[in-house]
């Protein structure tokens, strides 16, 4: 893949987020984009085929087929929870979404996803407070070296943002900041790493306990001895009551 093509899947990648993430609750995570139309393939139908991306030349995946989640939180869990919290593979990584986006609908009402701040890092220094659009391709110099060309291919996007919803039952405001860190494959320019920096209010033990539970109901998830617990779920759980 030549650099101006990973360019153009990071720029694409980074839109697509842009654009996507504040409707998460109206329409999922969405995956892939049809170059023509927009979003083609959120966590919902996605799951539905499989965790496989439709292999059309029109439809371009945004995440690695083995794109990583993980998250430590401030206060380690008790066994059998790990230490940090690891998800790996895209069945995995868009469940755990589906399951976020259904039990916050469940408990809460009036649900949003504010962007408060998208920050682009790359080897060059770049540094951008908003993303590429489809087609803004950095300039970038062929080489003949593959590793000249991993070297650069050094990119990563931080993101914070805010969701907020109505408790259903006492009606009281929750409130949640949520810190990311997207990091992007230098051979496929997808999205090969999701850490999550930080969560306030922190998730509280139970909504990990209902996330493996919902995994394995999916046949996603180990035995009890073996958990692959995901992250996100505390969102439903205790929030800043404001």
């Amino acid at each position: 893949m030549s650099d101006q093509e990973w360019e153009i899947r990071t720029g694409r990648a980074i839109y697509v987020l842009q654009q996507t993430l504040p409707d998460f609750f109206e329409i999922g995570l969405v995956a892939a984009v049809d170059q023509a139309e927009g979003p083609a393939m959120n966590d919902g139908n996605l799951l539905r085929k499989g965790g496989k991306v439709p292999g059309r030349d029109d439809v371009e995946e945004i995440y690695s087929p083995k794109v990583t989640l993980s998250y430590t939180p401030p206060t380690a869990l008790p066994p059998p929870f790990p230490r940090t919290l690891h998800l790996e593979g895209l069945p995995l990584y868009m469940a755990s979404s589906v399951f976020v986006r259904h039990t916050m609908k469940a408990l809460y009402t009036d649900l949003s996803v504010e962007l408060r701040k998208m920050t682009v890092q790359s080897s060059a220094s770049r540094s951008n407070n908003s993303a590429s659009g489809f087609g803004q391709v950095p300039p970038s110099s062929e080489s003949a070296n593959p590793r000249d060309s991993l070297h650069r291919r050094q990119k990563s996007m931080f993101v914070r943002f805010g969701v907020s919803g109505k408790n259903r039952v006492s009606g009281a405001k929750g409130e949640w900041d949520v810190a990311s860190t997207y990091t992007f494959s230098p051979i496929s320019g997808l999205i090969s790493t999701h850490t999550i920096n930080n969560i306030h209010p922190a998730p509280h033990l139970s909504a990990y306990d209902m996330l493996r539970v919902g995994l394995r109901k999916l046949g996603l998830a180990g035995n009890d001895s073996e958990p692959k617990p995901g992250i996100g779920a505390g969102a439903a759980c205790e929030g800043k009551n404001s």
